[in-house]
């Protein structure tokens, strides 16, 4: 597998289990981090859990796209992956969520920048000499 392919299937496969666990065991799930469940926040987790099962599918059949959709993809991840630790960060720095919200954090941030960097180098972007 190489790496473009992989920044698209290893998140497919975690945002579908994350999603199922969201959907299924919101309570747990927030304990994690730190919060309290609620019936407002395990709804809202529900929701977002609906979400990651639904991306889950889209990156799981965009796996074995052209360059151009692994291209906007990996854009479309990257956003998800540093804009949600900026919020997730933010949280913590306000006493929302515990301190475990911010290794998870750091490691998204590696990740949207690596599918940046993944981004530039395939073929067609001005990184590739082929362009």
């Amino acid at each position: 597998m190489n790496l473009p392919r992989g920044l698209v299937v290893v998140p497919a496969a975690v945002f579908g289990l994350t999603g199922v666990a969201y959907l299924v065991a919101p309570g747990l799930a927030l304990s994690v981090v730190g919060v309290t469940s609620g019936a407002t926040s395990d709804f809202l987790l529900r929701t977002e859990g609906v979400a990651l099962v639904s991306a889950a599918i889209l990156l799981w059949a965009a796996r074995d796209g052209s360059a151009r959709q692994l291209r906007v993809v990996l854009i479309a991840l990257a956003v998800y992956f540093i804009l949600g630790s900026v919020v997730d960060l933010a949280a913590f720095a306000q006493g929302v969520v515990g301190p475990a919200s911010v290794p998870s954090a750091a490691v998204r941030i590696g990740v949207g920048v690596l599918c940046l960097a993944v981004v530039w180098r395939l073929p067609g972007t001005a990184a590739d000499p082929r362009a």
